[in-house]
């Protein structure tokens, strides 16, 4: 093992894990994460992925061992990167609106991951998909195709609270080219290159509220 200048041992290397249900949601918080957490640029921690899809959206009697077999992934990432585990990021939409169930969602799933792990967590919750906190940046949407533009009434309703669907609105709205899954990840990553996140109201929606206040207290 390395030491630094006073002769003890240099810490070790750190990476940050994300989880989740799909590929583009883990991309998604992999542009994310390190626009909204507490590290200097120069010292971020590196994210590494769990490619398995851990669907924790439904797991009521099976999320301990779920939860279980999630400790065990994130733990073998790190040893394989030869990094101490700093923390982990879980995504899992909520396929709802924010009502009073929630908040009982929330914190059964938040719950969990903080007793499983030994480390920083971060429940990425997202009402009712990733496509409303997407949402939350409209301009990003016209950054990535220039046809894009979101209505004046999505640019100012409570975002967690789409009856119909986030994806569908979109897919109804942006149609020239048409919205795709695969497109969300090119719209965080232009809503991060753009400095929109420090612009955007985040109490449109609170469940990207609450995962942000989640990554503001990491250490």
């Amino acid at each position: 093992m390395a030491s630094n200048k006073r002769g003890g041992a240099a810490p070790a290397k750190s990476v940050i894990v994300i989880a989740g249900e799909g590929q583009n949601d883990r991309d998604v918080l992999k542009h994310l994460v390190p626009a909204l957490g507490p590290w200097p640029r120069t010292r971020r921690p590196k994210l590494v992925e769990i490619k398995t899809k851990m669907a924790l959206s439904k797991a009521q009697g099976q999320l301990v061992p779920r939860l279980d077999k999630l400790r065990m992934l994130a733990n073998g990432l790190a040893q394989k990167a030869q990094a101490q585990l700093a923390g982990i990021v879980v995504h899992v939409d909520l396929d709802a609106v924010i009502d009073e169930r929630y908040d009982e969602r929330r914190k059964q799933l938040a719950g969990g991951l903080q007793k499983t792990f030994g480390c920083d967590t971060a429940l990425a919750l997202a009402a009712d998909e990733m496509e409303a906190w997407l949402m939350l940046f409209p301009e990003a949407f016209e950054k990535v195709r220039p046809g894009w533009r979101l209505s004046d009434q999505d640019r100012r309703r409570d975002l967690g609270a789409i009856a119909e669907g986030s994806k569908e609105r979109l897919k109804a709205q942006l149609t020239q080219p048409p919205y795709r899954e695969s497109d969300a990840p090119e719209v965080m990553k232009a809503a991060v290159a753009h400095n929109l996140l420090t612009q955007c109201d985040p109490s449109r929606n609170r469940s990207y509220a609450d995962f942000a206040a989640e990554l503001e207290q990491w250490t």
